[in-house]
């Protein structure tokens, strides 16, 4: 609680600024762009979110999902893995959870794009839409809300250039630090005699590892993650724009390199590399020509090229190996002294270098440089055309367009790998390497081939105009779009939109909005809903009541939607059929039934009824600003109720056949929660600042999940939120023999003093799965917050954000918890484990009986724990120099600027980081220095 008290009083600190220079954005006449219309905000009564571009251009961060979090209220967000430029993942939903497939809806200049790979400069704005009345018009494709990007237009006047040219230098956040040889042995010998073995290692054995010589034959100590893994590795990244114009023509042109040389150390020994490496090539084009003065033609190009290399075993698989390989399992090699192998073979030795190894684990050293290496290329091309036409001639404020979009993608994977012998030393003879596997050629193939195209053509009219106090806005379209990957069957969308809007002298309005449209995942006479919409704001502040009030509240805005938006998302396309399949050995038949043969089976019912999810989605929400208009406050609550949820049905009888599984419409889920975001502006004489914050809450409560009835409460699902953790409450350690036998029969595995003890929930003498419970909450945080912070003083600038989530867990890997997993180390955190001196400890006693159904690994609260953190999220320290100084050099422009990412983290969930818990690429630390320039 006094974690969560300190988030909300951090969370609805006053203000919250989108960029310095955009001390309006939430101003009534700020133009909105929602995709299909742009309209002043303070005539929209949706509930929509827009940063400014500016705010994002020199961050470290190759992947612009990762930087929203904090910043966009009711954005939610993790980072899922690092690893530099292509290998960044980041999980994110709009409202939190809402539903089975929350997937978001994101599209760039209108057309569904990934914007992770988008340059930070040539991004105009972002906007995320969260209500019905936001994404009505999307139907189906937006039921949990959308991101629209808007990339940067030209401007009219001389050619201005900007290049911008950064350094960046990533480090891992945390890292598990192993134990050394010696004490690795020393540990496992404790283990083992818990479980009631001999020793493995001697007093001369431990005598000798605690020599620390990591070229030793007998008794190596190689600390593989430091040899082997860089502590800082080195990113560049380089931006070109230049734009201009004339009356009858603007453009934008930009174009970016980026480039990760990898965070292995390698040998270099061939003649290509094998440490994980990536790089990726940028450009856009975005031309607009006034064809006549009432005819505009837009033009946008974009396209970019990325690849990776890596080495043959694969680059997490490595790392993982590197992280949790005991230090005295084996050398890195053996030297070349005339070893045979165990059948008198001369072993050849490339560089002089013998593969060491066993049978439990492989070489990290040589799969880093013997497995060969693989090259991932994919190269994507976009256009996008749009014909507008000014139809005043006809009636004033009438307006007609057309836009065509194409997108095309093509990936390959080059795969030369190789196989490589080990060997490990012979027991009886010094002279004798004993082999496992034969060394083999490369292979060289091309495989995992693949191209994808997009296109997407919307036709619209659009009719805006003022009739004294009444202000009448319409839009009607129509849109079709169309995925088509050469390994699946097309996905085609196809809908026919409309938006009615009316506003009374600034002060009341209404939208009404409709959208019909049809999917081709569902059968015939299930294709097309309507997905109708109401919105309706008032605002106060115009009124005459409200006259001597604008001198402490200029504006005050009252707003409310309500709606009906659909979710395809989740629904596995032509289930409505059914489907037949192969199987082996499905029928039985014979003498005493013992021959079994192979046939087709039904393992898709047909589903002629299936739907999509549909949503109806309540907004009330409140805009106001005080205080000379220094202070913007926005403040709403939603209210989300779902229902064909398309779930798995587990009360169907296994009676019906040899079925893949059984999905149906049967899903409901009720979701609400509140956005909040402020912000204060304002100077002092040559001094600048600002202060903000944004603040989201969201929590769901499952309804309806086809889940079969189970015999206690606990056991539910339903009632309960989505993606609630579940396990076993862990009650400490048994500290006894007397203990155990006074206690439930704990039936995963026999248990001795030292082992974790469970509660019996439903006290019937034995722990077994009807004692789960729901522990701790879901990974998705259920509050994510930011804090802004900045000043800025003659060209000197400081900004900071501040971004944290709460009421979130994560359960602790196998790893992480448990040593010697998989053969693997004993690290440091895990020295304190249970003794009969040493009760009061974090682990349970040393094993080395690496068994997933032990006891000791079950799910609990002993390893799910609370992953609340804060984290100095962004931070910019930068010097703009005056025009003055820089126009005697001819430039407009010159900035110097230190920024980085992810720099400190609080938080009590230990050992790994709170946001990416597993043992993939860690998330890493990007500090960078860079110099802007225009001329």
């Amino acid at each position: 609680m006094k974690f969560l008290k300190k988030i909300l009083l951090v969370g609805l600190l006053p203000g919250y600024l989108i960029c310095q220079a955009q001390n309006v954005q939430n101003k009534e006449d700020v133009p909105l762009d929602l995709g299909y219309r742009v309209l002043p905000m303070g005539d929209y009564n949706g509930s929509a979110y827009t940063i400014s571009g500016k705010q994002l251009r020199n961050l470290p961060v190759t992947n612009l999902s990762a930087v929203l979090a904090g910043l966009v209220p009711g954005y939610f967000a993790r980072q899922v893995q690092g690893g530099g430029l292509v290998n960044e993942q980041n999980s994110f939903w709009i409202r939190g959870q809402r539903s089975n497939s929350p997937d978001v809806l994101v599209l760039v200049d209108g057309q569904e794009r990934d914007f992770a790979v988008l340059s930070s400069h040539e991004v105009e704005s972002i906007t995320v839409l969260k209500d019905a009345a936001a994404t009505a018009l999307y139907g189906m494709r937006a039921g949990s809300g959308a991101i629209l990007v808007t990339t940067r237009k030209g401007a009219k006047g001389k050619p201005q250039v900007e290049l911008t040219a950064q350094i960046i230098a990533q480090q891992p956040l945390k890292e598990l630090k192993s134990l050394n040889a010696a004490d690795y042995a020393r540990q496992h010998n404790i283990a083992r005699h818990n479980d009631n073995m001999d020793p493995l290692y001697s007093n001369y054995d431990i005598m000798n590892y605690a020599k620390n010589d990591p070229n030793s034959i007998l008794y190596p100590n190689v600390d593989w993650a430091d040899k082997y893994l860089k502590d800082i590795r080195w990113s560049q990244r380089y931006n070109l724009n230049i734009q201009g114009g004339t009356e009858k023509s603007t453009y934008f042109v930009n174009a970016m390199y980026t480039r990760n040389n990898g965070y292995f150390n390698t040998d270099d020994s061939h003649d290509y590399s094998t440490n994980h490496s990536a790089e990726r090539f940028n450009i856009r084009s975005n031309i607009d020509f006034a064809v006549t003065r009432t005819t505009q033609l837009d033009v946008n190009l974009y396209g970019w090229y990325q690849s990776q290399n890596g080495p043959g075993s694969g680059a997490e698989n490595i790392y993982k190996n590197l992280v949790t390989l005991p230090q005295g399992i084996f050398p890195e090699w053996y030297n070349n002294q005339g070893y045979t192998d165990q059948y008198g073979n001369v072993i050849n030795a490339e560089d002089g270098k013998i593969v060491a190894g066993n049978a439990f684990r492989e070489n990290p050293w040589a799969m880093l440089n013997r497995s060969g290496y693989f090259q991932d290329k994919q190269l994507y091309g976009s256009f996008r055309t749009k014909l507008s036409q000014d139809l005043s001639f006809i009636t004033e404020g009438l307006k007609a367009s057309v836009a065509l979009s194409m997108d095309s993608r093509t990936n390959s994977s080059i795969r030369r790998t190789i196989t490589f012998a080990y060997y490990e030393k012979d027991a009886t003879n010094e002279n004798v390497l004993r082999r496992t596997r034969e060394d083999d050629s490369m292979i060289n193939k091309v495989d995992n081939t693949s191209s994808f195209r997009r296109t997407g053509i919307v036709a619209q009219l659009d009719y805006n105009r003022t009739f004294g106090k009444h202000g009448v806005s319409a839009l009607a379209f129509y849109e079709q779009y169309e995925s088509n990957d050469e390994m699946v069957l097309p996905t085609r969308f196809q809908s026919v939109n409309g938006w009615f809007g009316y506003n009374y002298d600034k002060r009341y309005g209404i939208d009404v909005i409709g959208a019909y449209q049809g999917s081709h995942k569902f059968g015939p006479g299930h294709k097309f809903g309507f997905f109708p919409t109401i919105s309706a704001g008032w605002t106060v502040s115009n009124e005459s009541f409200w006259k001597d009030a604008k001198k402490i509240v200029p504006y005050l805005k009252l707003k409310a939607s309500y709606g009906q938006v659909g979710n395809s998302s989740g629904v596995d396309a032509f289930y409505y059929r059914g489907r037949m399949w192969p199987q082996n050995e499905v029928y039985i038949t014979g003498v005493n039934m013992g021959t079994k043969l192979g046939g087709y089976i039904q393992d898709i019912l047909p589903n002629p009824g299936l739907t999509w999810e549909k949503a109806r989605i309540l907004n009330i929400g409140i805009d106001t600003r005080l205080f000379s208009d220094r202070l913007s406050v926005t403040a709403e609550f939603f209210k989300d109720n779902r229902h064909d949820m398309y779930v798995v049905n587990n009360k169907i009888s296994s009676l019906v056949g040899n079925v893949k599984e059984f999905k149906q419409n049967i899903g409901k889920i009720n979701s609400h929660g509140v956005d909040l975001s402020a912000m204060w502006n304002s100077n002092i004489a040559d001094w600048s600042y600002f202060i903000g914050g944004t603040f989201s809450y969201s929590t769901n409560e499952l309804i309806a999940n086809g889940e079969v009835d189970q015999p206690y409460e606990w056991l539910k699902n339903q009632g309960r939120p989505l993606g609630e953790n579940r396990g076993y409450i862990a009650k400490g350690f048994f500290n006894s023999w007397e203990e155990i036998a006074a206690s439930p029969i704990q039936t995963f595995s026999d248990v001795q003093p030292g082992d974790v003890r469970y509660e019996d929930i439903n006290k019937d003498g034995q722990i077994d799965v009807n004692d789960m419970v729901p522990i701790g909450y879901g990974d998705i945080p259920r509050i994510i917050y930011g804090v802004n912070l900045g000043v800025g003083y003659k060209g000197f600038s400081i900004t900071a954000l501040f971004q944290g989530a709460a009421k979130v867990s994560h359960q602790y890997s196998d790893i992480v918890m448990n040593p010697f997993t998989d053969n693997g180390t004993i690290f440091e955190h895990q020295l304190d484990y249970w003794t009969p001196e040493h009760q009061n400890a974090t682990f349970p006693r040393l094993t080395t009986l690496d068994n997933a159904n032990l006891n000791n690994r079950q799910i609990s609260t002993l390893n799910v724990k609370d992953a609340d953190f804060l984290r100095l999220k962004t931070l910019e320290v930068a010097y703009d120099f005056p025009i003055k100084m820089i126009q005697k050099i001819h430039l407009k422009g010159l900035r110097l600027f230190l920024s980085g990412t992810n720099l400190i983290t609080w938080t009590k969930y230990k050992w790994v980081d709170p946001e990416a818990p597993s043992l993939a690429a860690p998330l890493t630390r990007n500090m960078s220095i860079g110099c802007s320039i225009k001329f």
